[in-house]
């Protein structure tokens, strides 16, 4: 069960990857014009401001709360690892163990899968 959850876990890493070493091989999408180019840096930087505007809190709250806001998605993820990999030492059904580390795979997806992704790309 282990063995399997650690493969389930690399697994969309694997593909990630993948998609992007064939990309690199294939020379990627490139913009034949200044203007496409101007558009596709456009698309991105409207990608972020969208993301920003998600995390922005509204008013002026206090710096504790802030934190917290900012910190709550890790601790919740950590939370989630937590309890899945304790399921392994406590008495459960097979059925909830196997949802737990799938939570748990979910999370440390959240927590690492995008700075493992990103490592791989060329910057």
């Amino acid at each position: 069960m282990l063995l399997e959850s650690i493969i389930g876990a690399l697994v969309p890493v694997a593909v990630e990857g993948g998609k992007q070493l064939i990309t690199r091989l294939a020379g990627g999408v490139k913009p034949t014009t200044i203007d496409e180019q101007i558009k596709l840096d456009q698309n991105e930087i409207t990608r972020i401001e969208a993301l920003a505007k998600l995390d922005a809190p509204i008013g002026t709250p206090s710096q504790w709360v802030v934190d917290l806001r900012a910190s709550a998605r890790y601790v919740g993820a950590l939370i989630v690892i937590g309890v899945g990999i304790s399921t392994l030492y406590v008495p459960a059904s097979e059925t909830t163990r196997t949802l737990a580390i799938e939570a748990a795979n979910i999370a440390f997806g959240f927590l690492f899968g995008s700075r493992i992704v990103s490592g791989w790309q060329k910057k």
